[in-house]
């Protein structure tokens, strides 16, 4: 069993577009999170995810530069994205670590503890569940992080956008799920979703 880090991202955000190649304390934003994923132990290797998108040649162009691994495929089925890359990179009891690239300031200790904390003993992990049809985090906004046994990951079907776009509508919350749960507090809210947040937090 080996563990993989794929970290999600476009060039395409509505809300702040090109946000991941923005300059950010002396790197950009994808780099700087990649180059944190890096260094915690345990992890076999640490993939880019974009999509085929010409705008997204762009984040190729970067990892390409800097020696950071990268793959493309769907734009709008993240979920495609992932299997296909999970297929190409990863064996059937292999766990993909899930992150965006959005969240460069996510906590190192956080992200350590959790990748040591995934073993076979469950399919899925999360700082974060689904209740109610609404998600509560254990962690707060910037600081969530999702895993997933391959073999399961493969067995998901897009059946809804939400599952599409963000995976971990499609986990079974009832059966070989870990809430992972921190004694620490953390910020609630260090993720650049926003030109202000950007602002805030670079």
């Amino acid at each position: 069993m080996e563990k993989y880090i794929f970290i999600q991202a476009r060039m395409s955000s509505q809300r702040l577009p090109g946000k991941v190649l923005l300059p950010f304390r002396g790197s950009t934003v994808l780099k700087f999170l990649y180059d944190k994923c890096k260094i915690v132990s345990g992890i076999k290797k640490v993939v880019v995810l974009t999509s085929k998108r010409r705008d997204d040649d762009e984040i190729e162009r970067l990892c390409i530069a800097n020696n950071m691994l990268v793959f493309r495929g769907s734009l709008s089925n993240v979920l495609e994205r992932f299997q296909d890359a999970a297929k190409f990179f990863c064996k059937s009891d292999d766990y993909v670590i899930r992150l965006c690239a959005d969240s460069p300031l996510i906590d190192q200790e956080l992200l350590s503890q959790f990748a040591n904390t995934i073993s076979s003993k469950a399919y899925f992990y999360s700082t974060r569940i689904l209740k109610n049809n609404a998600f509560f985090s254990t962690t707060g906004k910037g600081n969530n992080i999702d895993a997933i046994r391959v073999f399961d990951l493969l067995k998901l079907r897009g059946e809804t956008e939400l599952i599409r776009e963000h995976i971990i509508y499609g986990f079974d919350y009832n059966e070989n799920f870990n809430l992972f749960e921190s004694s620490k507090e953390y910020c609630d809210d260090i993720c650049i979703d926003t030109l202000a947040d950007y602002q805030r937090l670079s």
